[in-house]
């Protein structure tokens, strides 16, 4: 998606519940993973953030993209014994996408996705759980858009998940103010161009 365009597909106002209908996936709570997985400690880390999660609740981890690391994110799953609640989808297209998002109570961006990829999850309406990179702390922090963790930090990212995952008003209010995020964004990016 292009980052002067704004979110304007249907899967940006559904409901979790009607987008995990829309995209096939089972009514848990749920959390999205956005690749690439080309990062082994991001992705070892989000494997046993994701086993602490699901000894607090019943939820899945839907893993949307590829990379050298995928395959251990699903291998270290079934280790620690959650890997029947890890759905892995190679499809970004830009008509599925939204809807694979828009399934998700909560979205772990990918740490190198850049800024472009988190206003688009912002955009979509869902809190994020990102890593403490400077954008992802620029965007997310002042709005309380989402909750931050340190890489490494296991049982931070685990937190953070299950926290959003067992709350859903505290959930639907980031959810909104994440929407607001990215419309402030889109709102100043169409100012800054049209003074250029």
């Amino acid at each position: 998606m292009h980052p002067d365009t704004p979110m304007t597909s249907t899967a940006a106002t559904m409901n979790p519940v009607a987008a995990r209908c829309t995209a096939g996936l089972p009514n848990l709570p749920t959390v999205v993973a956005l690749g690439p997985f080309n990062d082994r400690a991001h992705a070892e880390q989000l494997s046993a953030a994701f086993a602490k999660v699901r000894l607090c609740c019943d939820a899945q981890l839907v893993l949307l993209g590829t990379g050298a690391y995928c395959a251990t994110v699903t291998q270290q799953t079934f280790a620690l014994g959650t890997g029947g609640s890890v759905r892995v989808t190679w499809d970004r297209a830009a008509d599925r996408w939204p809807h694979l998002i828009a399934a998700g109570d909560v979205v772990v961006p990918c740490p190198a996705g850049g800024s472009i990829t988190l206003l688009d999850v912002l955009g979509m309406g869902r809190p994020v759980v990102a890593s403490a990179d400077p954008i992802a702390v620029r965007l997310v922090v002042p709005a309380s858009a989402g909750l931050i963790y340190r890489s490494g930090d296991v049982a931070g990212m685990a937190g953070s998940l299950t926290r959003l995952l067992t709350n859903p008003d505290f959930c639907q209010e980031m959810g909104l103010r994440a929407r607001q995020v990215a419309q402030r964004h889109h709102l100043q990016r169409m100012a800054l161009q049209q003074n250029e």
